[in-house]
């Protein structure tokens, strides 16, 4: 499924919104100093998402979050954090100890980098859904927010007192490291809460798993099965579906199937089969195997391999199965042990760690 983009007409609406909110916080701030360097970055983001329309368009959830921090910026630069009479009700009435407005502004200064980040890491193809992308993420929401304490400091040493009210400690000798910590929390709520919503928008698929099965690429498919690609940090381990296309175009004993989950293509998985050329050999190649970066994680790739093999098997005089991995790839080496692949001890021409596996069912079990 195509990602879910914002429409120009979303982010006019958004747009007069938060220009709205930042003309009524700009009317008799508390401190008009302290209301232009809480609103800036605002401006700053709302510059650089016109710039970037052409070329790049959030999907409308994470549009939104960027907007409501805005919002969420503005309160706080007209009244200060530390002054926001909502919080200030809340916090007489309850005995509290300080204005925690501060800390819901630093909650959503971990909460909305952390999306903007999983949209871009994912539609980039720079990392997969899975644990890795939700450490990542964490580290950069926790980055963004060291660098804003450094800024609140900077600004502190050039400016003196006048920025007692951009800090906003209220007093606290930890609220840098508080500031921090929520930005964190924020971030981990995010992906925790909003994650399957942002999956739904970013066309991956979601729910229930679909029914994965093997089917050839044709004129049809073509379009759909050549955007899938493997994260960044796999291109040094697997070739794409276009060398593989082009490769297999080259040879007739290639056998190269969309993998599909439904009915949405996922990946890719290719044998060399030397009966489609007429060569009566006992030994098939395990050729290639990817899937898309958007889908990893899901079991696609195990279904998709039981299934070739199941082809493998069904063709005259097969006996035996080989694939070759590059050594750094030692998650494939152990993902093709799970299906009674071994390791030969030898290494092919390239230097990839070839594996084997008998066809015969009773010979693969022993």
């Amino acid at each position: 499924m195509p990602v879910h983009t914002a429409s120009l007409r979303f982010h006019l609406v958004l747009l007069v919104l938060v220009g709205l909110v930042l003309a009524w916080s700009g009317i008799a701030p508390k401190d008009r100093f302290t209301w232009f360097l809480e609103v800036v970055p605002g401006p700053i983001a709302a510059a650089v998402l016109a710039y970037c329309y052409p070329r790049w368009r959030f999907t409308p959830l994470v549009l939104t979050l960027i907007a409501v921090h805005a919002m969420i910026l503005m309160v706080g630069g007209k009244y200060t954090y530390a002054e926001v009479p909502l919080f200030n009700s809340l916090r007489d009435e309850f005995g509290l100890a300080r204005n925690y407005y501060d800390r819901v502004g630093h909650f959503a200064q971990g909460f909305v980098p952390a999306m903007v980040a999983r949209e871009i890491l994912i539609r980039r193809y720079i990392l997969p859904r899975g644990r890795w992308l939700f450490f990542f993420v964490c580290c950069i929401a926790l980055s963004i927010s060291a660098v804003y304490e450094f800024i609140e400091w900077w600004v502190a040493l050039t400016s003196g007192e006048s920025a007692e009210a951009f800090l906003g400690t209220q007093g606290d000798v930890w609220d840098t490291q508080w500031d921090m910590f929520m930005a964190l929390v924020g971030a981990a709520t995010a992906m925790l809460v909003l994650g399957r919503w942002h999956d739904k928008q970013l066309g991956l698929a979601i729910g229930k798993r679909g029914a994965v099965s093997l089917r050839e690429i044709t004129q049809e498919n073509i379009d759909a099965v050549g955007d899938l690609r493997v994260a960044q940090g796999q291109i040094f381990h697997v070739a794409g579906v276009a060398k593989t296309l082009w490769q297999a175009s080259h040879r007739d004993d290639r056998w190269v199937r969309a993998i599909y989950a439904d009915e949405e293509p996922v990946g890719l998985v290719a044998l060399v089969d030397p009966s489609l050329a007429g060569r009566d050999e006992p030994e098939l190649y395990f050729w290639r195997l990817l899937v898309d970066a958007r889908q990893q994680g899901r079991g696609y790739g195990r279904k998709a391999i039981a299934l070739a093999l199941d082809y493998a098997r069904s063709r005259p005089g097969a006996e035996r199965i080989k694939i070759s991995y590059v050594p750094s790839n030692k998650a494939v080496g152990r993902l093709y042990e799970e299906f009674g692949f071994r390791h030969t001890g030898a290494a092919d021409e390239d230097g990839e760690l070839e594996m084997i596996l008998p066809l015969n069912t009773g010979e693969a079990r022993a």
